[in-house]
């Protein structure tokens, strides 16, 4: 157990049965009327975002997790199979688990799976993913206006008119919105300065 106070963002408790990450937590109230203790929390089971207020004088079960680096292998029915890499054994991890993120998956991807109570409690996908643009429609714009493009992993989302098939963006994994066009810098072509070009015209004289 752990005082509401010294509850931390990135905690896991257990509340109202359900293990959460504590995502926002902020404490509120002074004098006779008490602090509160307010904290954002996100379920690892099914994703939901939701609010628990403790007193400060209450207390929060805290759970001991743990990050364990996975290579993804493949998806066995509604189970995905991940392989320690370290130990090399493999680990099923159910649907729910993965949740709405499974289209970020990629086999051979290596990935932290966060474990608590001998089981995994989540998976922790990198906040940003850069995908191809396999399929976009001829249409010309600024970037205030948008179309539909589909990306390499099946996702459909919005994004400017200037993004080209064959292009790669990227793309926020928690919300699946476009955040900008990964574009590469030219290479510079180096010039030979004046100032030596001088000195060579020098040497000759």
């Amino acid at each position: 157990m752990i005082d509401a106070t010294e509850i931390r963002v990135g905690n896991i408790l257990r509340v109202d049965g359900k293990i959460c990450r504590v995502l926002h937590q902020e404490v509120r109230g002074t004098g006779k009327f008490g602090k509160t203790v307010h904290l954002k929390l996100k379920g690892l089971e099914d994703g939901n975002i939701h609010e628990k207020s403790f007193r400060a004088e209450d207390k929060a079960e805290d759970l001991e997790a743990h990050r364990v680096k996975m290579q993804y292998l493949y998806k066995d029915n509604d189970q995905y199979i991940f392989m320690n890499m370290e130990t090399f054994e493999q680990f099923p991890i159910p649907a729910k688990i993965v949740g709405k993120h499974e289209v970020f998956l990629k086999e051979n991807a290596e990935i932290d799976i966060l474990f608590g109570e001998d089981r995994a409690l989540s998976i922790e996908f990198p906040k940003v993913a850069e995908l191809e643009v396999v399929h976009a429609p001829s249409q010309s714009g600024d970037r205030e206006t948008f179309k539909e493009v589909e990306l390499e992993n099946g996702l459909k989302v919005l994004v400017p008119a200037f993004v080209k098939e064959g292009e790669r963006v990227r793309i926020d994994v928690e919300d699946f919105s476009y955040m900008e066009r990964v574009t590469t810098k030219s290479m510079r072509t180096g010039a030979v300065p004046v100032e030596k070009d001088k000195e060579k015209d020098k040497k000759k004289e």
